[in-house]
């Protein structure tokens, strides 16, 4: 096959020194499986990345891999969609020839190039290069149970090289290691989950969630970054543009740290954490006015609109298909039936705004804020002369920024408990996100009470949003229920019934409202 796509479920036994695998597959034939020995394999794998790790910050891991026959190119998610077992998805297809960095028409059509394809506005081909290296001599078995095939076991005798140029490892990283992995082909879940309970048990051995990837770049002298903050908190004795600076900062990088994972698509967290981020900096520059000079406060505002809708777009119906998974769970057959048509309508529009966010981040606007950013960021905090606020201890304007966000939201809230009305309860949402990050963003500053009124203001954003949501996918429902044939009555009375139970979810109940308000607004204990 020359490529292919499909979903890894497996788990993993790192042995310790001296461990013997083969205690292992007779543990697992003693809970009744059955293991047949194949041929097996020797492989070397080259991970590859940027020299700003884009691909580990989109949630993927790239590698070369070379059997002696062909040389495969093979992606895999980095994070596990269960907790039971290692559920990642993988794509592969023939490499490009030659090694990397590769020119992007070097690549041919693939589930490879095709994952890729929207990380070419970073230049991820052009920039690719090896990180790590290992080598591995892999023993191979057919696992099945009655005659019934269920997948693989394979006894992976690793070999870490150094890489060339590369510091030598710290003598604690194992440049040797026996692993075991148990991979499924079939779906039955439950003989994974057996397996691994033998094994824990009779063995002592708990699964591994250590990769392969993180032992190499140990070896190599190297870790997958994280995200560094720590110049940007602030402290009690910060001056307002100190604050302020930090606080645009950090939601700064994160904005750039989350673009890769959002081009990519395979998360939907990516675009919400780049949302909030942007959401976040906007917000900033309505919290701290004052510090900010007003040039700069106008031309970020601006741009950071302009990347905030394009990712808004995007999260608004991934929020929307949660919606509707969820409320198809607990729906009859024919609101089902309504509901499935619906959900390919709103897969088909989230594919067009990817597209449409994708164009946006390759854009020269979006590259224009990205320098106007860093600029900001290597410029340090503005000089006092430059800004309404001057030099003034942040302890001395924060109570009164944080009290005047909290006074609007207390008249928001009168007027929404008093009418009802969606457009009160949308006033009162955002000027509820408005308190909770002024809080949020002064809490090194005020202390841990600021931090704890932040998190009960986010209680009540929560029970807030949750009919918001409601609010915008029934407007959606009802356009699309006014595109449902008259004559196919399954799907008029599955609609209609869908409609009805986010109608009742869109209402926001005076009992309800009060009670989320006395949460918020309950006294520091």
């Amino acid at each position: 096959m020359k490529s292919k796509t499909f979903t890894e479920q497996e788990i993993k036994f790192r042995l310790p020194d001296g461990g013997d695998p083969a205690r292992i597959r007779s543990t697992i034939e003693a809970a009744g499986f059955r293991l047949e020995p194949e041929a097996g394999v020797t492989h070397e794998d080259r991970y590859l990345d940027t020299e700003d790790w884009v691909l580990f910050r989109a949630g993927i891991a790239l590698r070369l891999r070379a059997d002696g026959r062909r040389v495969r190119l093979e992606a895999k998610t980095l994070r596990s969609t269960s907790d039971e077992a290692m559920v990642r998805t993988e794509w592969a297809q023939d490499a490009p020839a030659g090694d990397p960095p590769w020119d992007a028409l070097a690549f041919e059509p693939g589930p490879v190039t095709g994952l890729l394809w929207p990380l070419r506005g970073l230049g991820v081909p052009e920039r690719l290069r090896v990180r790590a290296v290992l080598r591995n001599d892999r023993e191979c078995f057919r696992w099945s149970r009655d005659d019934a095939p269920l997948g693989s076991v394979t006894v992976d005798h690793v070999a870490l090289p150094e890489m060339p140029g590369a510091p030598p490892a710290p003598a604690a990283v194992a440049r040797r290691f026996d692993e075991v992995e148990v991979e499924l082909a079939n779906g039955h879940g439950e003989a994974l989950a057996e397996v691994r309970r033998a094994v824990e048990s009779e063995l002592g051995l708990l699964a591994n969630v250590e990769s392969k990837l993180k032992s190499a770049l140990a070896v190599a002298g190297l870790a997958a970054p994280s995200r560094n903050e720590r110049a940007y908190r602030a402290t009690p004795g910060d001056r307002l543009v100190d604050v302020a600076w930090k606080t645009l900062a950090r939601q700064f990088g994160r904005i750039e740290w989350h673009e890769p994972g959002s081009r990519l698509g395979i998360d939907p967290e990516s675009v919400h954490d780049m949302r909030v981020a942007s959401r976040r900096a906007r917000m900033a520059l309505e919290v701290f006015p004052e510090a900010v000079p007003e040039e700069s406060r106008a031309r970020f505002a601006e741009e950071l609109r302009f990347v905030g809708r394009a990712l808004g777009r995007v999260r608004d119906l991934d929020v929307a298909l949660e919606r509707v998974a969820a409320m198809e769970s607990e729906a009859g057959e024919e609101e089902q039936a309504a509901l499935r048509v619906f959900d390919q309508g709103l897969r088909i529009r989230r594919e067009r705004r990817r597209v449409a966010l994708i164009e946006a981040l390759d854009s020269e606007r979006y590259a224009g804020l990205l320098a106007l950013m860093r600029e900001w960021i290597d410029a340090g905090p503005p000089a006092p002369s430059t800004v309404q606020a001057g030099g003034i201890p942040a302890f001395y304007a924060a109570p009164r920024i944080v009290g005047e966000a909290g006074r609007t939201m207390e008249a928001a809230y009168e007027v929404a408990e008093r009418t009802l009305e969606p457009e009160a309860v949308h006033a009162l949402r955002l000027a509820a996100k408005r308190a909770r990050y002024a809080c949020e963003f002064f809490a090194p500053v005020l202390g841990p009470q600021a931090s704890a009124r932040a998190k009960r203001i986010s209680k009540l954003q929560d029970v807030l949003g949750f009919h918001q949501d409601a609010v915008m996918l029934l407007a959606r429902l009802r356009k699309y229920a006014r595109t449902i044939p008259r004559r196919d009555h399954t799907l008029t009375l599955g609609a209609g019934s869908a409609l009805g139970v986010l109608e009742r979810m869109t209402r926001v109940k005076r009992g309800e409202l009060r009670r989320a308000w006395a949460e918020t607004a309950a006294p520091e204990a």
